[in-house]
């Protein structure tokens, strides 16, 4: 028989019956709650082929130290025990008693197994583990499993032989790589390329983000809006798109050589301590407070798409009032932060106070 393959991804596990687990968004299951039990049962798949002989199924497991993970498995070509497996009222333990008696096969702390001794139309799998903390995502199914044996003659093909086996270690190897080969694509796909490929991908279009100091999100709308940013580089337009997409918000540009036209002769050596003395000099105003390492982060990326002879400064304006030494509050005085549609706070008002 020909060969094919299940990819268990987000919309099948969507399916599944859930006890101290749940889906992510990214298709990753998780033991999300703090007592057990937990288990995931997934909704049988369908060879549509009666007797299908199941190959290899493999997955991604991620365990902590003091936990231990159970698989089960069984096939049939008879799905009258559905509506029992998938009943949420029914307790796992009942479950896995229906399991044996469909000739179960069951495996520990194990993400990579043959199911050779499985025969029947419909698969069910069933996850198990000891304690919270478990993750596990791209459940792969082949079937059968072991596209080497058809090319041997009949009398080699003995299922489930030592030969079989065997070579079952070399079919997954090349399954392994023909898979990675299928999902060549996805490597220079901006939404699901591997971290690591987003810094190269920046860096082969003159985007220096080597040391892993950004984020995955910001790298991948960073790579995004690339070209709008390498077209308009060196101007107004790109300083302002690059400080939205990393602080959520447009800066004030202040720029000293247009400055320079409006300051008046005595405050001129003011406006030079502020904004710099020379025409090139630049200043953001920001109104968001970042720590040091996120303003380091910022300037790296601004200082590659200013212009060339511009010095740039940023200021991060916080929103809040300030009163000097020399302010005096008389008896009674109060000083309040701006709110809307307040009255009565128990303060008290004198003859000189309206309000409006």
């Amino acid at each position: 028989m020909a060969g094919f393959t299940f990819s268990i991804r987000k919309t099948q596990l969507e399916k599944a019956l859930y006890r101290g687990m749940t889906l992510r968004e990214d298709g990753a299951v998780v033991c999300s709650a703090k007592e057990g039990p937990f288990y995931c049962m997934l909704d049988s798949l369908d060879s549509g082929i009666e007797d299908c002989p199941w190959g290899r199924l493999h997955f991604k497991m991620t365990l902590p130290a003091d936990c231990a993970c159970y698989l089960y498995t069984a096939a049939s070509n008879e799905l009258e025990r559905k509506d029992y497996l998938m009943d949420p009222k029914i307790p796992f333990a009942e479950k896995k008693r229906c399991l044996s008696g469909m000739h179960c096969l069951r495996f520990i702390n194990r993400q990579d197994v043959l199911l050779y001794e499985l025969e029947g139309r419909y698969l069910w799998i069933a996850v198990e583990v000891t304690s919270g903390g478990a993750v596990f995502s791209d459940v792969v199914v082949h079937v059968p499993g072991d596209s080497f044996m058809e090319v041997f003659p009949e009398i080699y093909r003995e299922k489930n032989s030592f030969f079989h086996r065997y070579l079952s270690i070399f079919s997954s190897i090349y399954n392994d790589f023909q898979e990675a080969l299928d999902h060549r694509a996805d490597m220079l796909d901006v939404r699901k390329a591997p971290k690591h490929h987003l810094e190269l991908f920046l860096k082969w279009i003159g985007i220096d983000v080597d040391g892993g100091f950004l984020e995955e999100e910001f790298l991948r709308a960073l790579l995004r809006e690339a070209p709008e940013l390498i077209r308009y580089k060196g101007t107004a337009k790109c300083i302002r798109q690059i400080c939205r997409l990393f602080v959520g918000e447009d800066p004030v540009i202040l720029e000293k050589s247009l400055m320079q036209r409006y300051a008046r002769s005595v405050e001129q050596e003011v406006y030079d301590s502020l904004y710099g003395e020379s025409p090139y000099d630049v200043t953001l105003m920001l109104e968001v407070s970042l720590d040091g390492h996120r303003k380091e982060q910022l300037l790296h990326l601004l200082e590659q798409f200013k212009p060339v002879r511009c010095r740039m400064y940023i200021l991060f304006l916080e929103n809040r009032g300030v009163l000097d030494t020399h302010t005096y509050l008389d008896r009674n005085a109060v000083v309040f932060s701006e709110e809307e549609g307040s009255m009565d706070i128990s303060a008290l008002t004198n003859g000189a106070v309206v309000l409006i």
